[in-house]
């Protein structure tokens, strides 16, 4: 099972913040409250994340129970891999294109 790219962006953002307020993370990841809190829901039921009654998510520090949540931050943890490859390819891509740019205009 591999997470949405969503729910890798809202556990990115929890390892760079270590929490984050169901309300704050949706003006973040821009929708609403509600949805954020269903991407908190799915994220706990994946024995990802612990959530509080007052909307606070975190990542589980302890091993996680779910049977393929070790298999989901592999997977995870490639995609952001790839994700930083990908974008320096488009940095490299960019400053081609620029070149080609400044030499038609010459």
């Amino acid at each position: 099972m591999e997470l949405t790219p969503r729910l890798q962006d809202i556990v990115n953002i929890l390892k760079n913040k270590g929490s984050i307020n169901v309300k704050d993370l949706a003006l973040e990841i821009k929708v609403s409250p509600k949805t954020a809190k269903g991407y908190a829901r799915e994220l706990q039921r994946l024995g990802l994340v612990d959530m509080d009654q007052d909307g606070n998510i975190r990542l589980k520090e302890h091993k996680v129970e779910h049977p393929d949540s070790e298999k989901l931050l592999k997977t995870l943890e490639n995609h952001e891999n790839e994700i930083t490859l990908l974008k320096k390819e488009i940095e490299v891509i960019k400053g081609e294109l620029e070149k080609l740019k400044k030499k038609g205009k010459a």
